[in-house]
């Protein structure tokens, strides 16, 4: 393996799989880094009331965590497992790409307020964009 899909893979793991974290965090009831239910409800989904419930939460743990896996190299290094890891980085680079407003309608969500629309453009798109990069060059065969 090259070093640069070593790399990627290394950024893709461990970026998903902190995100799988933080929302294993959430899910067991904790608001960190918020100081409450309500600001980490404004920060995450865009509205103070529309919380998702603990299982919810712990779906996109989850999720982001097999994400992690996968991109590792878990799977290991057929065709399916390539496709699987693109389908991952696509996944993120669309959510990059279309932002939080169009991720939260395609949910069912309320309109975003202020708070996450500043946090999405800073912080959330960027993230999806570097990890799904990543994921995109881990996801190479290697040559023989």
């Amino acid at each position: 393996m090259s070093v640069i899909r070593g790399a990627a893979r290394l950024v893709s793991w461990t970026g998903l799989t902190a995100v799988g974290g933080l929302h294993l965090i959430w899910a067991s009831g904790s608001s960190w880094p918020a100081k409450n239910r309500r600001r980490l409800a404004s920060a995450t989904v865009g509205n103070a009331a529309a919380m998702p419930d603990a299982a919810a939460t712990a779906v996109v743990a989850g999720a982001a965590l097999a994400a992690g896996a996968v991109s590792a190299g878990a799977l290991g290094e057929g065709r399916m497992a390539v496709v699987v890891r693109r389908l991952i980085a696509t996944a993120l680079l669309a959510r990059a790409v279309v932002g939080g407003d169009v991720a939260l309608k395609a949910l069912g969500l309320p309109p975003a307020d202020k708070r996450f629309r500043e946090l999405d453009t800073r912080y959330y798109r960027p993230l999806c964009a570097v990890l799904g990069i990543a994921t995109l060059i881990g996801s190479r065969r290697s040559r023989r």
